[in-house]
């Protein structure tokens, strides 16, 4: 009877181990990214099977809010940027399971994510903070090359002039992994 049980137990193990090995699994990605505003180091690792979180430091065109509430971006005074964003990747075991490309954490997903700008030297643009939420997807284009787009809304504040607004958050744009 003992090893019966022992038999029993030993083939559901096997079987539990084999089904998670034919699973893929969310990978950390270090890449360079750019996109039509703002060039970024990012670091993109798994917390779950369907979440990771992307730290990134950056540049970027400084902004920000007039009394009346309107957001002025400055092509002319560069701002360095830290974030993190906290993606839900919704579609990635589905994507496994139909045989879909998931290399690179290739997905669609839901976000937080979060920014800061630094305030710029001599000028009144920077030194803001916006949170958004957004929908997304990364996709893989080549062995090291991402797709990246996201959409949304956000809440931004200007510690200048003490005002928030809302904003609408969209990004385009590629990155190129450096280590996996």
């Amino acid at each position: 009877m003992n090893l019966k049980k022992l038999v029993s137990a030993s083939v559901i193990l096997f079987s539990v181990a084999f089904s998670f090995g034919q699973e893929q699994s969310l990978q950390s990605l270090g890449k360079v990214s750019v996109n039509f505003s703002s060039l970024s180091i990012d670091y993109q690792f798994p917390i779950s099977e369907s979440w990771v979180m992307e730290p990134r430091v950056g540049i970027a065109p400084a902004h920000q809010i007039t009394s009346d509430g309107n957001i002025i971006p400055s092509f002319l005074y560069k701002s360095i940027f830290i974030a993190n964003e906290f993606r839900y990747l919704y579609s990635f075991a589905k994507r496994a399971k139909l045989g879909r490309d998931t290399k690179l954490n290739s997905a669609s997903y839901l976000g937080l994510k979060t920014r800061y700008n630094f305030d710029t030297f001599n000028t009144s643009y920077g030194n803001t903070l916006s949170l958004a939420g957004v929908w997304g997807l990364q996709r893989n284009l080549d062995s090291n090359f991402l797709f990246n787009f996201h959409a949304g809304l956000g809440l931004v504040r200007d510690f200048y002039i003490k005002k928030s607004v809302v904003y609408p958050e969209f990004s385009i744009g590629f990155s190129y992994v450096l280590f996996k």
